[in-house]
C-alpha cells in the first residue's frame, strides 16, 4: 500500500493532468486517475481545491521579484540547449568520422580485392598460355609419333621385302649350285 505521501503526490499529478487535460475534477475523476481510494481522493480535494472566490494574481506587484528568476530560468535553458546541440553536434562529428574511416577502410579493402582478382586472373592467363602451349606440343608429339609410326611402318616393310629378297636370293643361289653341282659331277662323269 502506498504510504500518505505517495497518495499526495499522485492525487496532485492528477489534479494537474485533469484540469490541463480541461476536464471537470472530481472525487470520481481524481480517484481514477491518481488509482487512490475514494476517501482519500475526497479528502485531499477539501484540503487543496482551490477557492472559487480568490482574487487574481497580482502580476504588477510580482514581476519585480519573478523577473530575475525568470531570466535565470531563460538562461538556464538556453545553456542546457547549448550543452545539448553541442554534446550532439560532437556526437554527429564523431559519428561522421567513424563512418569516414570506415568508408576508407572498406575502399581499402575494394582495392586489395581488386588486385587480387587482377593477380588471379593474370595467374588464370598464364595456366590457359601454358594449357593452349602444352595442347600444341601434345598435339606436334602425336604427329611425330605418327611419323615416327609411319616411317616404322615402311622401314618393316623395306626390311621384310629385303628379307625376302635375300631368301630368293639365297634360294636362286642353291638353285644355281645344284645346278653347277650337277653340272660338275655331269662333266666328271664324263
Amino acid at each position: 500500500m502506498a504510504s500518505k505521501a505517495e497518495q499526495a503526490a499522485a492525487l496532485a499529478d492528477a489534479f494537474a493532468a485533469l484540469v490541463g487535460e480541461g476536464r471537470p475534477v472530481t472525487v470520481r475523476s481524481l480517484r481514477e486517475k491518481a488509482r487512490v481510494g475514494t476517501d482519500a481522493a475526497r479528502e485531499w480535494l477539501v484540503r487543496n481545491r482551490p477557492a472559487a472566490e480568490v482574487p487574481e494574481v497580482p502580476a504588477d506587484a510580482l514581476v519585480p521579484v519573478l523577473g530575475p528568476l525568470w531570466s535565470a530560468a531563460v538562461t538556464a535553458a538556453r545553456d542546457e540547449l547549448a550543452e545539448t546541440t553541442a554534446a550532439e553536434r560532437a556526437a554527429l562529428v564523431g559519428a561522421e568520422a567513424d563512418a569516414l574511416a570506415e568508408a576508407a577502410t572498406q575502399r581499402s579493402r575494394a582495392e586489395q580485392a581488386e588486385a587480387e582478382v587482377a593477380r588471379l586472373a593474370a595467374e588464370l592467363d598464364a595456366a590457359q598460355t601454358a594449357v593452349q602451349e602444352a595442347g600444341r606440343r601434345a598435339v606436334a608429339a602425336e604427329k611425330a609419333a605418327a611419323t615416327a609410326a609411319e616411317a616404322e611402318h615402311a622401314a618393316r616393310e623395306r626390311a621384310h621385302t629385303a628379307e625376302l629378297n635375300a631368301a630368293d636370293a639365297r634360294a636362286t643361289a642353291r638353285t644355281l649350285r645344284t645346278i653347277l653341282d650337277s653340272t660338275r659331277s655331269d662333266q666328271d662323269g664324263n
